[in-house]
């Protein structure tokens, strides 16, 4: 196959996934997350379910990929606002990551609020932290002196403070505004790790 057979084929693939993950966007709006079928996706998509089971093959594998899509861009905007100058570990890739999440809520604040309405707070929560360690990890923006345990329960008592925080913001009355509750969540959980952090 030439280069540029390969080119169109990726686009297709790419166009593809687009269209499911934003058919599973429009569907979460209206739909608890087990109300949602292969079937359903697929004719919203307009694919086939074939084309669906390739891509990702169970709704899980969706969630597992709008997952690890969320961390890449939430990741990637901590790694450019703090440059390779700042050491792993160092407090402002943490106010970074706060920034870039808020700035990630804020996006589609109606389609954030579906997803904590719609699907279970500890299934989000699973979904997002494992590519969340594993990406951190990877890329080396974690301490070197922190263990693999005291990583996961860093991460643990901060996502799931987070989690519980979000969720009641976007079930509140929203009387406080995201940029404040992310400034709060983030002296939260800074205070929580602290000692880990040092």
């Amino acid at each position: 196959m030439g280069e540029k057979s390969a080119r169109g084929v990726d686009r297709r693939v790419r166009r593809s996934r687009r269209a499911i993950i934003e058919a599973f966007e429009r569907l979460i709006m209206s739909y608890e997350l087990d109300e949602i079928t292969v079937s359903a996706l697929a004719r919203e998509a307009d694919v086939d379910r074939k084309t669906f089971y390739q891509h990702f093959g169970t709704i899980d594998g969706l969630l597992d990929a709008i997952a690890e899509q969320t961390v890449s861009e939430i990741l990637d905007e901590v790694e450019q606002a703090v440059g390779d100058d700042v050491p792993p570990g160092d407090r402002a890739r943490l106010h970074a990551f706060f920034d870039a999440l808020m700035r990630n809520l804020s996006e589609d604040l109606i389609l954030e609020q579906r997803y904590y309405e719609h699907i279970p707070s500890e299934l989000l929560f699973e979904r997002l932290s494992r590519p969340l360690m594993r990406q951190i990890v990877d890329r080396g923006l974690a301490s070197g002196a922190l263990t693999g345990d005291d990583l996961e329960m860093l991460l643990s008592f901060g996502l799931g403070g987070l989690f519980s925080l979000y969720r009641w913001w976007f079930l509140s009355d929203r009387s406080i505004p995201l940029e404040e509750v992310t400034r709060r969540a983030g002296l939260l959980v800074e205070g929580g790790v602290s000692e880990l952090l040092d």
